[in-house]
Protein backbone atom coordinates (compact mmCIF):
# COMPACT_ATOMS: atom_id res chain seq x y z
CA UNK A 1 0.00 0.00 0.00
CA UNK A 2 0.89 3.43 -0.65
CA UNK A 3 1.07 5.52 2.20
CA UNK A 4 0.97 9.56 2.39
CA UNK A 5 4.18 10.95 3.33
CA UNK A 6 3.48 11.78 6.98
CA UNK A 7 2.81 8.18 7.36
CA UNK A 8 5.80 6.74 5.76
CA UNK A 9 7.82 9.43 7.23
CA UNK A 10 6.52 9.19 10.72
CA UNK A 11 4.56 11.58 12.26
CA UNK A 12 5.91 15.20 14.17
CA UNK A 13 7.44 14.28 17.63
CA UNK A 14 6.29 10.66 17.65
CA UNK A 15 7.32 7.76 16.37
CA UNK A 16 5.19 5.51 14.16
CA UNK A 17 4.22 2.82 17.09
CA UNK A 18 3.58 5.88 19.47
CA UNK A 19 0.93 7.30 16.77
CA UNK A 20 -2.32 7.46 18.67
CA UNK A 21 -5.06 7.73 15.86
CA UNK A 22 -9.00 8.69 15.54
CA UNK A 23 -11.01 7.54 12.57
CA UNK A 24 -13.45 9.65 10.85
CA UNK A 25 -16.64 8.56 8.97
CA UNK A 26 -19.24 10.36 7.57
CA UNK A 27 -21.44 8.10 6.19
CA UNK A 28 -23.49 8.75 2.97
CA UNK A 29 -27.51 9.10 3.22
CA UNK A 30 -27.27 6.79 0.25
CA UNK A 31 -25.86 3.99 1.84
CA UNK A 32 -28.16 0.96 1.46
CA UNK A 33 -27.69 -0.42 5.25
CA UNK A 34 -25.92 1.84 7.27
CA UNK A 35 -24.84 -0.56 9.92
CA UNK A 36 -23.53 -3.36 7.55
CA UNK A 37 -21.47 -0.04 6.15
CA UNK A 38 -20.58 0.93 9.11
CA UNK A 39 -19.37 -2.99 10.28
CA UNK A 40 -17.24 -2.98 7.43
CA UNK A 41 -15.68 0.18 8.20
CA UNK A 42 -15.01 -1.04 11.41
CA UNK A 43 -12.68 -3.88 10.07
CA UNK A 44 -11.36 -1.71 7.33
CA UNK A 45 -10.13 0.89 10.40
CA UNK A 46 -8.48 -2.30 12.36
CA UNK A 47 -6.87 -3.62 9.27
CA UNK A 48 -5.61 0.84 8.56
CA UNK A 49 -4.47 0.88 12.24
CA UNK A 50 -2.33 -2.34 11.80
CA UNK A 51 -0.97 -1.39 8.56
CA UNK A 52 -0.24 1.88 9.53
CA UNK A 53 1.59 0.77 13.17
CA UNK A 54 -0.88 3.58 15.02
CA UNK A 55 -2.68 2.79 17.87
CA UNK A 56 -6.69 2.73 17.34
CA UNK A 57 -8.13 5.33 20.15
CA UNK A 58 -11.78 6.08 18.63
CA UNK A 59 -13.73 5.55 15.47
CA UNK A 60 -16.27 8.81 15.03
CA UNK A 61 -19.15 8.01 12.77
CA UNK A 62 -21.57 10.45 11.35
CA UNK A 63 -24.95 8.50 10.08
CA UNK A 64 -26.39 10.68 7.04
CA UNK A 65 -25.48 14.60 7.93
CA UNK A 66 -25.37 16.69 5.21
CA UNK A 67 -23.46 19.57 5.16
CA UNK A 68 -26.91 21.65 6.47
CA UNK A 69 -27.33 19.14 9.34
CA UNK A 70 -25.04 19.31 12.63
CA UNK A 71 -22.33 16.04 12.85
CA UNK A 72 -22.03 14.95 16.35
CA UNK A 73 -19.59 13.16 15.72
CA UNK A 74 -17.24 15.24 13.75
CA UNK A 75 -17.37 17.80 16.82
CA UNK A 76 -16.70 15.21 19.54
CA UNK A 77 -13.72 14.30 17.49
CA UNK A 78 -12.55 18.30 17.37
CA UNK A 79 -13.22 18.45 20.90
CA UNK A 80 -11.52 15.39 21.86
CA UNK A 81 -8.45 16.63 19.46
CA UNK A 82 -8.07 19.87 21.46
CA UNK A 83 -8.07 17.82 24.89
CA UNK A 84 -4.97 15.98 23.17
CA UNK A 85 -6.80 12.41 22.97
CA UNK A 86 -4.61 11.98 20.03
CA UNK A 87 -1.94 12.65 17.51
CA UNK A 88 -3.51 11.94 14.01
CA UNK A 89 -7.40 11.89 12.25
CA UNK A 90 -7.79 8.79 9.42
CA UNK A 91 -10.49 9.50 6.76
CA UNK A 92 -11.28 8.34 3.75
CA UNK A 93 -11.10 11.61 1.25
CA UNK A 94 -11.63 15.41 1.82
CA UNK A 95 -15.03 15.88 0.44
CA UNK A 96 -16.42 13.67 2.79
CA UNK A 97 -14.22 15.26 5.97
CA UNK A 98 -16.44 18.77 5.98
CA UNK A 99 -18.77 20.07 3.82
CA UNK A 100 -17.02 22.82 2.33
CA UNK A 101 -13.54 23.40 1.74
CA UNK A 102 -13.52 26.60 3.76
CA UNK A 103 -14.30 24.20 6.51
CA UNK A 104 -11.67 21.93 5.82
CA UNK A 105 -9.48 24.62 5.76
CA UNK A 106 -10.20 26.17 8.91
CA UNK A 107 -10.25 22.82 11.00
CA UNK A 108 -6.66 21.98 9.36
CA UNK A 109 -5.89 25.25 10.86
CA UNK A 110 -6.99 24.81 14.38
CA UNK A 111 -5.53 21.12 14.26
CA UNK A 112 -2.08 21.98 13.39
CA UNK A 113 -2.25 24.95 15.68
CA UNK A 114 -3.01 23.23 18.89
CA UNK A 115 -0.29 22.50 21.49
CA UNK A 116 -0.34 19.32 20.56
CA UNK A 117 -0.65 19.32 16.72
CA UNK A 118 -3.15 16.41 14.94
CA UNK A 119 -2.27 15.63 11.29
CA UNK A 120 -5.56 14.50 9.38
CA UNK A 121 -4.44 12.11 6.36
CA UNK A 122 -7.02 10.95 3.84
CA UNK A 123 -6.36 8.09 3.42
CA UNK A 124 -8.03 7.47 -0.80
CA UNK A 125 -6.46 11.13 -2.05
CA UNK A 126 -3.05 10.34 -0.66
CA UNK A 127 -2.92 13.56 1.45
CA UNK A 128 -2.13 14.47 4.78
CA UNK A 129 -2.78 18.09 6.15
CA UNK A 130 0.93 18.83 6.56
CA UNK A 131 1.08 18.84 2.74
CA UNK A 132 -2.28 20.78 2.42
CA UNK A 133 -1.64 23.28 5.31
CA UNK A 134 1.60 24.49 2.85
CA UNK A 135 -0.69 25.54 0.05
CA UNK A 136 -3.31 26.80 2.11
CA UNK A 137 -1.64 30.85 1.49
CA UNK A 138 -1.47 29.76 -2.26
CA UNK A 139 -5.53 28.26 -2.59
CA UNK A 140 -6.38 31.74 -0.68
CA UNK A 141 -4.44 33.70 -2.86
CA UNK A 142 -6.34 32.36 -6.25
CA UNK A 143 -9.13 30.09 -5.30
CA UNK A 144 -11.00 30.35 -2.48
Amino acid sequence: MTLCASVRGGFPSHTAQQCRAAFYHNLSPDSVDQSITAELMRHRDKYSADNYSVQLIEVYVDHAYSAETERPAFEQMLEDARNGRFDCIITKSIERFAPTSEETIQVIEELLSLPNPVTVIFESDMLDSNVIHSVIPILRGCCI
